[in-house]
């Protein structure tokens, strides 16, 4: 039986890792749920360790599986035309799913309307479009909201870049990261590990 973390929404979206996807999207997700089921990082951190160290992170966020969900904001142009943040470039696209906007957190002016799912994503290419992302080589990915589903977490990139929420329906799975990374992961809105 897959254990849901409960969150009052306007419009949801149920993930294979048993975190609802919700709006607002973002990070008021993270702050909504409870502080076992979630964990924070500063990309400085990524910028630090570079590509090497983007992958291992990846990798223990994926525990091998394949293939993860994605979920990623579209950006449209003046003519109302939507742009794919370069995904093309490092990503297969192949399940596509768009579902219309109406968060308050999403800044319609700067021309953002839609986000879309993206399922059963290679980890190989995931890899390489987190890497863009964090360290800024494709711009337009690195202003879109990201979301990464795994089977275990629900990984949220800040469209600001600052920060990775990670949230998971079993708090064991956030103590393991807390305890691999120990030291790293922000404490500002969270107690830290006694």
């Amino acid at each position: 039986m897959t254990k849901t973390l409960t969150v009052s929404a306007t419009k949801f979206i149920n993930t294979k890792s048993g975190v609802l996807l919700t709006e607002p999207w973002g990070s008021t997700m993270y702050f909504k749920s409870p502080m076992e089921n979630r964990v924070r990082f500063a990309t400085d951190y990524f910028r630090e360790v570079r590509v090497k160290g983007i992958q291992k992170f990846i990798n223990y966020l994926t525990l091998d599986e394949p293939t993860v969900d994605l979920f990623i904001t579209l950006g449209c142009n003046r003519r109302n035309k939507y742009i794919s943040n370069n995904l093309s470039k490092r990503i297969r696209l192949t399940n596509w799913k768009e579902y219309k906007l109406t968060s308050e957190e999403i800044d319609f002016e700067k021309g953002f309307g839609k986000i879309a799912l993206i399922k059963d994503v290679s980890v190989n290419d995931l890899m390489l479009y987190t890497t863009d992302v964090l360290l800024y080589k494709n711009e337009r990915a690195s202003n879109a909201l990201l979301i990464i589903v795994t089977s275990k977490f629900l990984i949220h990139f800040g469209p600001s870049g600052d920060v990775i929420n990670i949230i998971s329906a079993d708090p064991k799975n956030i103590d393991n990261i807390k305890m691999n990374y120990k030291g790293i992961f922000d404490t500002i809105f969270d107690a830290p590990l006694s």
